[in-house]
């Protein structure tokens, strides 16, 4: 019988992500007894981790019935996350560089979302509050497909306070907020960027967009007047690969 954990990753790409990062031990893994993917088996036989066989109720349990894909693995003790300094120190001779800062998202698919997103645009980091904020779960992990093992997040007490900070460290704040003036098109993304994403909701607090350089809007004509976070992202990030593409 399976014992429900809290360190756990599940579904297959998360998993498969997970032992190949090298980034958090992995106790053991539970296989449904018919889980057929080779790849990922071969993966575990190669680095020698422990492997149970198990239900598909013994999964369902595990993850409170969640999409597991019939596969749950069990890590060593909570996520680790990276300190700010350590990630200023790695951008710090890097001409282009782009990070995320999330103000008080609170669903674990759009922060997933947007942790996936980051990985395919080359982010070199994340950061996010310890308060009104979803931190790192096993949802956000099955959403974000494992991304998480490869993007730096760092977690930080007051936002405002670290911008003051990257600002310092040269970088330029972009926030977006449907109401801005600027189009998010009309930015020179040259350089060191920080985009802010505001919550579902609410969007950026009112002192982060006024701490910022840049409060942008990205236009919207049909019926509906406001994006998904994870989507506005995903366009914000697209426009500054492209725009550095171009130069």
């Amino acid at each position: 019988m399976v014992g429900k954990s809290l360190n756990i990753i599940y579904g297959r790409k998360p998993v498969e992500n997970l032992i190949k990062s090298k980034n958090r031990k992995i106790k053991r893994i539970f296989l449904l007894k018919n889980f057929s993917d080779n790849n990922i088996i071969t993966l575990i036989n190669r680095k020698e981790i422990k492997t149970e066989l198990v239900t598909v109720e013994e999964l369902n349990r595990l993850t409170s019935n969640r999409n597991h894909q019939g596969i749950v693995a069990e890590v060593e003790g909570e996520f680790k996350y990276t300190e700010l300094d350590e990630l200023l120190q790695k951008v710090e001779n890097k001409d282009n560089s782009t990070l995320v800062i999330l103000d008080g998202i609170e669903d674990p698919v759009n922060f997933g979302s947007i942790i996936r997103t980051s990985s395919c645009f080359s982010v070199d980091g994340i950061i996010i509050s310890k308060n009104r904020q979803v931190q790192v779960t096993s949802t956000v992990s099955k959403v974000a497909t494992g991304a998480e093992e490869y993007v730096p997040i760092c977690r930080v007490t007051n936002l405002n306070q670290t911008i003051a900070t990257l600002k310092k460290n040269g970088f330029w704040i972009v926030t977006t907020d449907g109401w801005a003036k600027t189009l998010y098109t009309d930015v020179d993304y040259n350089g060191k960027i920080a985009v802010i994403i505001g919550s579902e909701g609410k969007g950026a607090s009112k002192l982060v967009a006024s701490n910022s350089d840049f409060v942008v809007k990205i236009p919207i004509s049909g019926p509906i007047t406001s994006l998904n976070a994870s989507i506005a992202c995903a366009i914000v990030l697209a426009q500054i690969t492209n725009y550095r593409l171009k130069k």
